[in-house]
Order: structure tokens, then sequence, then C-alpha cells
């Protein structure tokens, strides 16, 4: 049995509040990400320019792969949660 309780209108801005930043998070976690890869690369390829920044590559895109995976389960997950109550 499950119990439907609704906001009270005083939480009513916090629960606004709540729909922006959700997905101004994920963004957040996303941007932070790719220049975290980026940067390690730079550093890499300024301190050893031959050798090392190959397999630091490689890495970036595995995981930028799991970081996009990462993306769309999170942003499936809001899109669900958004969508309970209108059915």
């Amino acid at each position: 049995m499950e119990v439907d309780i609704k906001p009270t209108p005083i939480l009513l801005p916090i629960n606004i509040l709540e729909d922006f930043t959700k997905p101004l998070s994920l963004s957040f976690l996303l941007f932070g990400n790719i220049l975290a890869d980026e940067l390690v690369v730079v550093v890499l390829v300024s301190l050893v320019p031959l050798v090392v920044p190959i397999p630091v590559m490689f890495l970036g895109l595995f995981t930028s792969g799991i970081q996009a995976l990462i993306f769309a389960t999170l942003a499936a997950a809001y899109i669900g949660e958004s969508m309970e109550g209108h059915h």
C-alpha cells in the first residue's frame, strides 16, 4: 500500500529548485570529467611528449564511454521520476 504525500505550499520553492538543480548538477558532472581528462592529457604531453599520452588518450576514450552511459542512465532516471505523477 503506497501513501501519496503531497508537498505543502511552504516546500514549493524547494521542489521547484530541485527540478532545476538535477540537470544542472548532471551537466557540471559531465563538464568536470571531460575537463579533467583533457587537463591530464595536456599535462602529460607537456611533460613526456611521445610515450605516455597515447595510453592516457585511450583511457580517456574508455572513461568517456562510461561517462556517457552514466549520463544517459541518470537522465533517464530523472525523466522517469518526473513522469511518475503524470499518468
